[in-house]
């Protein structure tokens, strides 16, 4: 077991790093324009003067253009650029041009591409199951028949069939993707009797983002049937709703048939695990979040932990887990000095989770770079790697002494060779034309400063495309 304590006092109020304590956070909105032209990372609640990271990815045969504020005005040109956040509600807008004809842009290291699965049934059924996700996602399918229809098979755009199962385990592509499920009418197959009076209709659908199913299509009023919607990967379930109020928020729940149909609607919110810079959830008022770290082999990096607080907290306890082979130096525990008077110990879990406790102070409210510590990336680790670090078991103390749990967002540490401008794992002519590009001001799609700085004095020049280009002469 490690054991080591430190204490730390507030001697100083500093009202510019962050904002000052009580300041409530305020909403940034992010729009898209065409809507289906691409995705935005970055929009949440955050304390006025946060520097906030925005982000793009535009969808397949769309480019980036511009981000405007409420007014029209140019913000930015970049797909990725920092905004700091004004003290009041703000909305910025990411212009995309539909070119199908360009090249594909080169993909983000530090974002995540998602393309959508489209799913569309023939007369005779529905279908669930359809959303965003990366390529090589093993999503469930599922068709469901109306009285009087026999399933058929799924087709794709080409009209191959892809599956002859009403529901299956579909692979998706690195493509915008349409598949149809296909019923035909058999009136001659059993059926449930017909009782206009006493039998009604339970119908089952969704929006992207899961499936659904039910133990009973056709009920007699007073008997029941089984409802029940399952999330695919990268979205949560929000409810069932029933001409658009919400029913419950229960995954699985038994009906009992009334004296009409009904229409039951899962609607499910496209949550992948990282979406972008973390965010102040609206239903939380205590957040703990982590953010994505960059460097290569044998660097040192420096992982900061962030918390927004609405209220003050007293004692808080929390684990911190790392990946595997890169370890934290847990004797460079840091504490900002607004968390004043706490005493830090932290114990070992296991090989790559810490339980960090910070009993005896006071943090006041705001957002606060809570902590920072150290990680050790080794020389041999492999480059390319984006691993998660984690936040969990987390328990805070009210001013009042009320135990409360907390949100929290995961942060990334990314590995990338040294000369690796744009992130493709890669050092070659291509990271040289990035540097450049980047010395004469010019945009680049990707550009990773934390692994391009090849003489490390801090400085984006041509002698660091010099650098790369001698990189490559030695190889």
């Amino acid at each position: 077991m490690l054991l080591c304590s430190i204490t730390t006092w507030g001697q100083e109020f500093n009202p510019t790093d962050p904002a000052e304590p009580g300041v409530a956070p305020r909403k940034l909105t992010l729009k898209a324009l065409p809507a289906d032209g691409g995705s935005v990372y970055g929009a949440g609640r955050y304390v006025p003067e946060t520097t906030v990271g925005i982000r793009v990815s535009p969808a397949v045969g769309y480019v980036f253009e511009k981000w405007t504020d409420a007014h029209g005005n140019t913000v930015s040109s970049a797909g990725s650029f920092n905004f700091v956040k004004g003290y009041g509600d703000e909305t910025l807008t990411a212009h995309f041009k539909f070119a199908p004809s360009a090249p594909a842009e080169p993909a983000d290291p530090l974002l995540i591409q998602y393309f959508r699965l489209t799913l569309a049934a023939e007369k005779g059924g529905s279908v669930s199951g359809g959303g965003k996700y990366q390529s090589g996602t093993t999503v469930s399918l599922n068709a469901s028949c109306e009285e009087g229809y026999v399933f058929v098979n799924w087709t794709n755009q080409a009209g191959d069939t892809v599956s002859s199962a009403r529901s299956f385990k579909y692979t998706t592509t690195a493509a915008n993707e349409t598949l149809t499920a296909h019923f035909r009418f058999n009136p001659s197959s059993p059926s449930e009797p017909v009782d206009p009076i006493l039998r009604h209709n339970v119908k089952v659908s969704t929006e992207d983002g899961g499936t659904v199913s039910t133990t009973s299509a056709r009920l007699l009023e007073g008997t029941s049937c089984t409802v029940k919607a399952t999330a695919n990967e990268g979205y949560r379930f929000l409810g069932w709703y029933v001409a658009d109020t919400l029913y419950t928020s229960l995954l699985q729940f038994s009906y009992t048939m009334e004296k009409k149909d009904i229409h039951f609607v899962a609607r499910f919110e496209f949550n992948p695990y990282n979406p972008g810079e973390p965010q102040m959830p609206e239903d939380n008022k205590y957040a703990f979040y982590m953010m994505t770290v960059i460097g290569k082999p044998g660097d040192v990096l420096d992982v900061p932990l962030y918390i927004t607080a609405l209220d003050t907290l007293r004692d808080m306890s929390f684990q911190l887990t790392f990946p595997q082979n890169i370890k934290p130096d847990l004797s460079s525990v840091f504490i900002n000095e607004k968390a004043g008077g706490y005493s830090v110990s932290y114990t070992a879990v296991s090989d790559t989770c810490y339980l960090f406790s910070l009993v005896g102070g006071m943090l006041p409210p705001g957002n606060t770079r809570l902590l920072e510590l150290k990680t050790i990336v080794p020389d041999d680790y492999a480059t390319g790697l984006s691993e998660r670090t984690k936040i969990n078991q987390v328990s805070v103390c009210t001013a009042d002494g009320t135990r409360l749990t907390a949100s929290t967002r995961n942060g990334r540490i990314a590995v990338y060779k040294r000369g690796d401008t744009n992130g493709d794992n890669l050092v070659n002519v291509t990271d040289v034309m990035n540097m450049v590009t980047f010395v004469l001001e010019e945009e680049t799609d990707v550009f990773i400063e934390e692994v391009s700085d090849m003489n490390d004095d801090k400085v984006f020049n041509v002698t660091d495309a010099m650098g790369i280009a001698t990189v490559l002469l030695e190889e």
